[in-house]
């Protein structure tokens, strides 16, 4: 991704890696655009369109999440934007071919390992 030239952009990115739960409508408020010209101002500048560079963020964060605490899945998908877990679910699945509890499993059977090793 090009890095922005647009200061409104550099607030944006800003804040969803701040708080990657932000809704377009929230940044569009935030720089004082409609969600409509900041979606076509980030793919202009970025090359990626917002929703994905958001979702992007929102599941490498639940990723880290899901390596590092033993916070609820549900939870999880809350706090990174998600309000649907079945969603979260899905976007996950997606993303790295592994259910969220799977992805954990998996990241702490490969930590038990390394110990043992």
């Amino acid at each position: 991704m090009a890095s922005p030239a647009d200061y409104r952009l550099k607030e944006v990115l800003r804040c969803i890696e701040r708080e990657p739960s932000k809704t377009v409508r929230d940044l569009a408020v935030l720089v004082n655009l409609s969600r409509s010209r900041l979606s076509h101002l980030f793919k202009t500048q970025t090359g990626t369109s917002l929703n994905r560079f958001l979702s992007d963020v929102r599941l490498k964060r639940a990723a880290e999440l899901l390596r590092s605490t033993e916070i609820q899945i549900k939870e999880i998908s809350y706090m990174v934007g998600y309000h649907q877990p079945s969603s979260f679910d899905r976007a996950f699945r997606n993303k790295f071919d592994l259910s969220p509890a799977d992805f954990r499993s998996q990241k702490r059977f490969k930590l038990i390992n390394s110990r043992e090793s």
